[in-house]
């Protein structure tokens, strides 16, 4: 009995209703395009890859195609499998529900679908799949998806005593189960092989025999030239960084000196601190006693310039007021020059007051009705006097008489109240007239619609009246009448008008006899005063000298007080100010720094002794103290970021000195001796050149492995006929730049007896050898951008093919080799040859790879295929529109109410009567 997958059933899975699909041979799975066979073959997937993220469902997510093989609780993907350890075995999964989610389970015993329905027909649900089986006397086990995939491939879990042996694949190693599950992914989807994964999956097959399938060149560099390169590190940090060092040295020379300054400087300083408040507090006193009497006296001056202030400010107002009275009264003199007595304004003032009397008199028996108003009447009568004329002048035909003739007497009424009487007496030249539009907009009784107006009349008047002749020179003859009296007013009321202005004047020259009366009075009193007026002038200005001469005197006695005070004030401020200084810097001295706690105890120069300082000199004396303080955090800040520039730019080689002094002293003895440092480095790059080729070595004896390899691998193909070609294989190339640089450097290296490889190493002569430099560098760069250089970045896989009577051709990708049929059957052979080496070949266990599209392919390569992959240990999965009779079986897919069905019933075993060999 040969071992090996023996059937397919899904039900309810993948719009199947039911799928049973032979496995121990050859198939041709017949249905028309996108009607399912891929989905049938991809639920292989479940039950042979298992990880999630290595299964392959095109652009389909992985939630929609779980939604897709398990829409629900009684959704199975089932297999049997006969196995030479445990017989025949059931593996499966079955879904779980609403989530779309599902369980593996397997159980020993034949695959009969029937076990898997209730009494009714209907599917058995997962929550009673156990206790359904095992009334069927089936045990079953349940997995998880890791315990399934290391019950497939063999893994490292162990089994309960009455478990069976599940395992399908048994491979040469179990840690070949992925590369293992991606190959036979792709067996299933050959469409999705490429040439990167044949490199790839070549690559974990052969892992095992090659000596390092991943070298960190920059890392072997590193490596073999750490101590070397930390050293060199050292040298060029210090050269290019000889300036920084230099003036570092000034730096520390300097602060060497201010150490011992501020060590002598101290102790000067707390003494004369401490003297200083009582100097303080005897001079404020001092001063305060002195500013009070000052400030006491100036209280007296101040006092009596207030006095001296007020008597000439009264003495000012008194005389301003006798100056105004004589400039009053020379006004006035001048004013009534003419004025022999008050009898003569007396008369003056009677005789305006009789006039006024006799005009009011006038102005009382004249009309009362104004000019304004008789003028207002004429201009009204003269406009109806027009209207009556233009009248006469239409009274044969105007726009009246013809609308009376047209209209309704109505109509011709409620017209008569929107137009006015000018409008209806227009003679026959001054309108038109069209009778049906005028009477369609006259059609309602108290509205008047005309375009884009619309007017109410129910609350106006008729504006005109057609009179008859008579009537017409009546009215005519009585407005000419009524004018007439009219302007006879009129020149009434002007008259009335000019008597008001006439007693408008009138008052006016009577009030200003009265007040010229009334200032000639003030003239007489003036006049009877002046002399004693005159007295009392001259003593007021003779007050008022005497009091500005005392108040000059005192404002200047009040200067002189307000300067001494001020004096005062300025010493006083001049005290605090400096004691403020003294107590700021004394409550924030920087020598309370810890830095300073031991600065006697640090290396520094002596200071030389300097002659003492006064008291006085104390606040200049703790500022330049200060300032010193303040400048020795500044070096040893300035130092210690140079240092720390100097760790970073890479001179560590002190960094770890006992104290910071004894490194500085190091780094600047280095500095001065980089010449010699330079020869010793010399000498130690020199027997590091070894290291760095035994790694080249090793990298470039990886590449030749894996070539041999695939001289071997091709050996397992070349025979396999694919086709009409008369050569197939891979062929591992080499990168050619990368080889050769590792060529280069290795040969290189071989002068090492000669002194000549340290040039390749010594970034200063490099220059030198270009080629060389190029060589280094492309590999270091390609290390970078690769993560490290490994075999696969030292090859190109290549497919070479040639046909009959054909030279060969080579290709980096193998869809691009030959026909489309050609190379599915290359990618088949080759997929199949991977799964072969994987697999342990002391248990052979028969498994099924798949081949869509097979029409491309004709009977005699489609048979070919076929052996080949049973000498692989494979059956061939055809599938295709059409039958295909190399397969031995013959399944066709049938659809029943919208759901595809595949029966055993539906089978076709098919026998080849041609016994030709193919």
């Amino acid at each position: 009995m040969e071992y090996g997958f023996q059937q397919l059933v899904l039900l309810n899975s993948a719009d199947y209703q039911r799928a049973e699909l032979p496995l121990d041979d050859s198939v041709s799975l017949i249905a028309p395009n996108n009607t399912g066979k891929t989905s049938l073959i991809n639920a292989l997937q479940f039950l042979l890859i298992i990880d999630r993220r290595r299964m392959d469902f095109g652009a389909h997510e992985f939630d929609k195609t779980r939604r897709f093989y398990f829409p629900s609780n009684s959704s199975y993907i089932l297999m049997e499998v006969s196995l030479p350890q445990s017989g025949t075995v059931v593996l499966g999964c079955v879904g779980k529900g609403v989530s779309h989610d599902y369980e593996y389970f397997a159980y020993q015993g034949g695959l009969i679908t029937e076990d898997f329905r209730q009494e009714d027909g209907s599917l058995v649900t997962q929550p009673r799949l156990i206790t359904h089986l095992a009334q069927k006397n089936r045990t079953l086990f349940r997995y998880n998806a890791t315990e399934f995939r290391d019950l497939i491939y063999g893994g490292r879990r162990t089994r309960n005593s009455h478990e069976p042996d599940f395992t399908v694949f048994r491979l040469e190693h179990n840690s070949d189960a992925q590369p293992f599950q991606q190959v036979l992914t792709r067996t299933l989807r050959l469409d999705k092989l490429s040439s990167t994964d044949v490199k790839s999956y070549l690559l974990q097959i052969f892992k095992r025999d090659l000596p390092d399938a991943n070298i960190d060149f920059k890392q072997e560099w590193d490596k073999a030239f750490a101590e070397v390169n930390a050293e060199r590190a050292q040298f060029l940090a210090a050269k290019n960084q000889l300036n920084a060092i230099n003036k570092l040295a000034e730096q520390v020379e300097a602060r060497l000196v201010l150490r011992g300054k501020l060590i002598a400087w101290c102790p000067k300083i707390n003494n004369a601190l401490a003297q200083w408040q009582q100097h303080y507090q005897q001079e404020e006193e001092q001063i305060q006693i002195q500013l009070s009497k000052l400030q006491e006296e100036q209280k007296r001056q101040f006092t009596k310039g207030q006095e001296l202030a007020g008597q000439r400010v009264m003495l000012d107002q008194a005389l301003t007021e006798l100056k105004n009275k004589s400039q009053q009264q020379e006004e006035l003199d001048n004013q009534f020059a003419l004025v022999s007595s008050r009898e003569t304004l007396e008369a003056a003032l009677n005789s305006a007051q009789q006039k006024l009397d006799h005009q009011t008199t006038l102005i009382g028996q004249s009309h009362n009705r104004s000019a304004s108003l008789i003028q207002r009447d004429i201009t009204n009568r003269k406009q109806a006097l027009q209207q009556l004329q233009r009248q006469k002048e239409s009274l044969a035909d105007n726009l009246y008489l013809q609308l009376s003739k047209h209209l309704p007497p109505e109509q011709l009424e409620r017209l008569n109240r929107a137009l006015s009487a000018q409008v209806m007496t227009l003679r026959p030249e001054q309108f038109k007239l069209n009778t049906d539009t005028l009477k369609s907009l006259l059609e309602e009784t108290d509205t008047l619609k005309l375009p884009g107006l619309e007017l109410s009349l129910s609350a106006l008047t008729a504006q005109h009246q057609q009179l008859g002749r008579q009537a017409l020179e009546e009215q005519i003859t009585d407005n000419q009448q009524q004018l007439q009296s009219l302007q006879e007013q009129l020149e009434t009321a002007q008259q009335h008008d000019q008597a008001k202005i006439k007693k408008h004047q009138l008052e006016k020259e009577k009030r200003t006899c009265e007040e010229a009366l009334k200032q000639y009075d003030i003239l007489l009193k003036l006049r009877a005063n002046q002399a004693t007026r005159a007295d009392e002038t001259g003593t007021t200005e003779s007050a008022l000298k005497n009091v500005c001469e005392q108040l000059a005197q005192s404002g200047q006695l009040a200067q002189a007080l307000t300067d001494r005070i001020n004096q005062q004030h300025l010493a006083l401020q001049h005290l605090v100010n400096k004691h403020k200084i003294i107590d700021r810097i004394k409550n924030r001295r920087t020598d309370t720094d810890p830095q300073f706690s031991y600065l006697a105890d640090m290396k520094h120069h002596p200071w030389l002794a300097e002659p003492e300082w006064p008291l006085e000199q104390l606040a200049q004396q703790l500022e330049t103290y200060q300032t010193n303080c303040k400048t020795l955090l500044e070096y040893n800040q300035q130092i210690e970021l140079t240092l720390s520039q100097l760790h970073s730019s890479g001179l560590t080689k002190y960094q770890y000195s006992e104290t910071a002094d004894i490194e500085l002293a190091a780094i600047i003895n280095f500095s001065q001796q980089l010449d010699k440092e330079e020869e010793a480095l010399d000498k130690k790059a020199r027997s590091a050149v070894i290291n760095v080729t035994a790694s080249l070595h090793e990298l470039r004896s990886g590449l030749h492995a894996f070539q041999g390899k695939m001289r071997e691998f091709n050996r397992l193909i070349s025979h396999r006929r694919l086709s009409d070609l008369k050569i197939f294989k891979i062929e591992a190339q080499d990168e050619t730049q990368l080889v050769e640089a590792i060529d280069m450097l290795i040969d290189t290296a071989k002068g090492i007896d000669s002194g000549d490889t340290f040039e390749l190493f010594n970034h200063g002569s490099i220059l030198d050898n270009e080629q060389l430099e190029r060589a280094k560098q492309l590999l270091i760069d390609e290390g970078n951008a690769r993560q490290g250089l490994k075999i696969a970045d030292l090859f190109r896989l290549v497919f070479i093919v040639a046909k009959n009577e054909q030279q060969p051709e080579s290709f980096q990708e193998i869809d691009s080799a030959a026909s489309n049929g050609t190379v599915l059957m290359a990618k088949l052979v080759t997929g199949l040859a991977m799964l072969h080496l994987m697999q342990d070949k002391r248990h052979k266990t028969r498994a099924i790879c798949y081949l869509d599209e097979a029409l491309a392919l004709d009977r005699h390569n489609q048979k070919s295929l076929i052996i080949t992959a049973q000498e692989f240990g494979f059956a061939l999965i055809f599938a295709s529109p059409s039958p295909l009779t190399t397969a031995r079986y013959c399944v066709p897919i049938h659809q029943t109410n919208g759901k595809n069905n595949i029966s055993k019933t539906s089978w076709q075993l098919l026998e080849d009567l041609d016994e030709d060999s193919p």
